[in-house]
């Protein structure tokens, strides 16, 4: 992975651990746990191809009924121009 951010340019990236939403066709995945490195200044994430790939065979699996998720939640969904401002 980079050692510096790629957004703003800072050097110091952080090892962490965040919420990593997966979008596959219309069906969301949230991931949380999820291992990064993340700039101390502009917050920007950076992920490991590898797990990227884990995530995205999860997700898979779900969708095609191979494995159950471990929850369900109900999504708010809106578009912006509906905002009426």
């Amino acid at each position: 992975m980079t050692r510096h951010c790629a957004f703003c340019g800072h050097k110091h990236l952080t090892a962490k651990t965040a919420r990593y939403i997966h979008q596959l066709n219309d069906e969301l995945l949230i991931i949380d746990d999820v291992p990064c490195l993340e700039c101390e200044f502009c917050g920007e994430q950076y992920f490991d191809a590898a797990v990227l790939k884990a995530i995205e065979a999860e997700h898979t699996a779900i969708m095609e009924h191979r494995k159950a998720p471990q929850a369900t939640k109900r999504v708010a969904v809106e578009s912006y121009a509906s905002f009426g401002g």
